[in-house]
This record gives C-alpha cells, sequence and structure tokens, in this order.
C-alpha cells in the first residue's frame, strides 16, 4: 500500500512538472540574439530601449545586442546589415533607398528591405530667437543644420516647401551638416542660423532662450505625416529569419499598442538613460513625438509622396524605383 502512494504521489508531481511546461513558451527558455543598430539621435526613435526596459523584446523571445549608430552617421546602419555586420537596423529609410535603387539600376536584385514603418511626423524647423519669422521669405539666405545631406529631415522639409510653391535652392538656403547633439551649441555659437530635427533636440535649443521654433510637424502639411523611422534588414537574412523578424516587429508593435497607456515618467525615465539630456527637456517634447510603428502599406503611400517624390526629383534615386523596391511587409505575416 506504502508503494503503491509513492508511485501514485510521483506520478501527480510528473504531471504537474508536464503540465506547467506545456504551457511555457519554448522561447522563454532561451532567447535568440539578434544584433540591432539603432539610430540613437532622438525621441523619434525611442521605441527600441522603451521594448528593452519594458520587457517586449524578451516577451517575444528576443535578445537584443544594440550597436548605437550617431545622428549623422545614419548611412553606416543600412551598410553594416549589408555586409552582415547587424542583423536588424532601425533608423531612417532614405540611405536604404539610394542603395536599392543603385542595385535595381545595375539589374540586380535590392539587397535591403524595410519590413515596418513608424515615427510619423518628426521634422522641426528651429530659429535663432533674434532672427524674424512671419513666413518662408524670412529664412532665405540662412545657414541650416541638417543631420546629413541625405537627412529625412531634410527631405521632409523640401517637401514642405514645394508644397509652398519654393525649394531650398530658391531660398538660397545654405545647408550645414551637424550632428543633432551638436546643433543647440553650433546654434548659439553662431556656426548655424537654424536646424531641422526632431525633438528633444528643439527643446534644448528653445530652454537656452537664444532659439525658437518656428515650424512643427503638424503646421508641414502632409510632409509632417511622413514615417521616418524604419525597420531595415537584408533580404538575406530576412529570408533565412522570417521567425526571428517576426517576432522582433511583433516586440515593437505591442510596444506602440502599450505606448499611450506607459506613465509620461517611465518614457522620460528610459528616453534619458538612453538618449541623454534633461529629463525636464525630454518631458516638454513628449506631446509632440509619436514613435509608434504605423499600418505598413499607408505609411508606404505617405513616404512615397513625400520622400520618394522629392528622391526623384533631385535624381537620388532611379525614376523607375518602384514600393516593391524598397518595402516589404509581408515579410512579418
Amino acid at each position: 500500500m506504502a508503494l503503491k502512494k509513492l508511485i501514485d504521489r510521483r506520478s501527480m508531481m510528473l504531471s504537474t512538472a508536464a503540465l506547467a511546461l506545456a504551457g511555457t513558451p519554448a522561447f522563454s527558455q532561451e532567447l535568440t540574439k539578434v544584433k540591432v543598430g539603432w539610430l540613437r539621435s532622438s525621441l523619434s526613435l525611442v521605441l527600441h530601449p522603451i521594448a528593452m526596459d519594458e520587457g517586449f523584446y524578451k516577451k517575444n523571445g528576443i535578445e537584443p545586442l544594440t550597436k548605437t549608430v550617431r545622428s549623422g552617421d545614419g548611412s553606416i546602419g543600412p551598410q553594416s546589415v549589408m555586409q552582415g555586420e547587424l542583423d536588424v537596423y532601425i533608423g531612417v529609410i532614405s540611405d536604404v533607398a539610394k542603395i536599392n535603387s543603385e542595385a535595381n539600376e545595375n539589374g540586380i536584385q535590392p539587397p535591403l528591405v524595410v519590413a515596418a514603418l513608424g515615427s510619423p511626423g518628426a521634422t522641426n524647423l528651429v530659429l535663432k530667437s533674434s532672427l524674424p519669422f512671419n513666413g518662408l521669405d524670412d529664412i532665405k539666405g540662412l545657414r541650416i543644420g541638417v543631420s546629413s545631406l541625405g537627412s529625412a529631415h531634410l527631405v521632409t522639409f523640401r517637401h514642405y516647401l514645394a508644397e509652398k510653391g519654393t525649394t531650398v535652392e530658391k531660398l538660397g538656403l545654405r545647408l550645414v551638416a551637424v550632428g543633432g547633439g551638436d546643433m543647440p551649441p553650433a546654434l548659439l555659437s553662431g556656426q548655424i542660423d537654424g536646424f531641422l530635427h526632431s525633438q528633444p533636440t528643439p527643446s534644448i535649443a528653445v530652454a537656452t532662450g537664444q532659439a525658437k521654433l518656428v515650424l512643427a510637424p503638424n503646421q508641414m502639411g502632409i510632409a509632417g505625416t511622413s514615417p521616418n523611422v524604419g525597420i531595415i534588414v537584408s533580404r538575406k537574412w530576412a529570408a533565412a529569419n522570417k521567425a526571428t523578424l517576426t517576432r522582433l516587429v511583433a516586440a515593437l508593435r505591442q510596444t506602440s499598442e502599450a505606448y499611450p497607456t506607459i506613465p509620461k515618467d517611465r518614457i522620460v525615465k528610459i528616453a534619458a538613460a538612453h538618449l541623454g539630456g534633461e529629463p525636464e527637456l525630454i518631458a516638454a517634447s513628449y506631446d509632440s513625438v509619436d514613435p509608434r510603428l504605423v499600418p505598413g502599406q499607408q505609411g508606404a503611400d505617405t513616404y512615397w509622396s513625400v520622400e520618394m517624390s522629392a528622391m526623384k526629383e533631385r535624381g537620388e534615386v532611379g525614376k523607375n524605383f518602384q514600393q516593391k523596391d524598397l518595402f516589404d511587409f509581408g515579410l512579418i505575416q
């Protein structure tokens, strides 16, 4: 009888253990390591650190091995993905379009692909406080800082100018390449008269008392709604790691859905830790930033009408370059 009770008890323990294992996701035991390049430039890119710190990557079985890319060096990200040094790059899309268009022109399948889009409407124009601004005529001949001459903010601004019937060239603007973090000091020292960038850089400059925000995203028409951030991978890596890519984008999508419910002070703390800057300045930028992912096709259509039309006009991509040469949202379905 005692032996029977011992056997029954052991059977019950084994059954309980089996049920516990059955209810545990397989990836909870071992996370998939993914080499992620992250453009560390502004609050527009804060979704990635939120996903890390709030556990959304871990929940989806992903362990991101993050390599930061400095604002102004954004072209390094896509190049690193092409060379296999990174699996995924979270950054601006314009350099990807140029790389893929060049491949397309040479009869080669475009090597990179954007699997998801986010952060609509992030471009701001800041000027010195001493300069008047009642309209675009007031910025004629000014020196305007941009993170690079391929900056997504510059592309957005060009489209806005086109909506208003003018161009950078007609206004005689002198574009100066300045890293995002260096823009406020460059403005204060007189190296530039203004700059184009996303938050919190404008709030940092305004807080000095010597700068003013003259155009926010919601004042830039259609251009102000275009997505600025892409989840970028190589087609080769995506084909071999579709499940991993799907889980990584799912983590960012879940972060997007949770974003409005995460306390503001928590977002500010995460942003300050990963992006740097004073918490009070980040808090002042909070209401004018939306770092979330957007519906893929809708975002692609807006991007095509804003950034891509301007890039084609300037000859930065071929006239026959199409959406399928840049985007593939089916990779994560």
